[in-house]
């Protein structure tokens, strides 16, 4: 994939900071991943996904930021402007999905964390949930009728896998198509090559819609 580049922001009980996000394919582990990055208040964080950001050193300021016993940034909001494309009379456009992910200890109970909106048309939709995997499709439902989300979650060749998965990220089949679509059932899928993990929110050029029934998830 292409790396990524978007704005975002960072709030907690001591203020606000814009933020810049960049986010790009990893291969540092047996199976292809993501790679997060940004800065907060001078301090470079990384991760493998939005929720679980550390620093990238010990750096001295350190503790400006409130961080879990795992280490990872906690107790904000963050936020970001991810890129997208829609399709709306057979004609794709850019559009920008909008997140909110509170990890405010408060918000650890019940209810959702994650929200996600987008401005299609001058008619803005929203909605929320735990995950992106569940969000963006369910943003795709609120949209105006007639319009399409083209991103990776509504891609023939797209899939979760079957042991889990984080907040963000979807693992593309496109290096395996025929593979992937002969695949009825969990132990078929174990089997088929991962080309890469993307963002749900990710389009390439090989996209096709996504038939209902395909693959592991159907």
């Amino acid at each position: 994939m292409e790396t990524l580049v978007f704005p975002g922001g960072y709030q907690d009980r001591a203020g606000y900071e814009a933020i810049c996000w960049r986010v790009e394919g990893s291969r540092r582990y047996k199976l292809p991943s993501l790679d997060f990055f940004t800065t907060i208040r001078g301090i470079d964080l990384h991760s493998t996904d939005f929720d679980s950001l550390e620093p990238v050193g010990p750096p001295a300021g350190a503790g400006q930021l409130s961080l879990n016993e795992a280490g990872e940034v906690s107790d904000c909001v963050l936020s970001g402007d991810l890129p997208c494309s829609v399709a709306v009379g057979g004609r794709r456009r850019p559009v920008t999905i909008a997140f909110s992910l509170d990890l405010r200890r408060a918000a650890a109970g019940p209810g959702h964390r994650l929200r996600l909106s987008l401005v299609l048309d001058g008619v803005r939709c929203q909605v929320t949930d735990d995950w992106f995997e569940g969000g963006v499709p369910r943003l795709e439902r609120a949209m105006p009728p007639g319009a399409q989300l083209m991103c990776c979650v509504t891609c023939l060749f797209s899939d979760y896998s079957p042991g889990g998965h984080g907040l963000t990220g979807i693992r593309c089949h496109r290096g395996a198509k025929d593979q992937y679509l002969a695949v009825r059932s969990k132990a078929d899928y174990w089997s088929v090559p991962v080309t890469e993990e993307v963002p749900e929110t990710y389009l390439c050029e090989e996209y096709q819609r996504r038939i209902p029934g395909t693959g592991y998830r159907g």
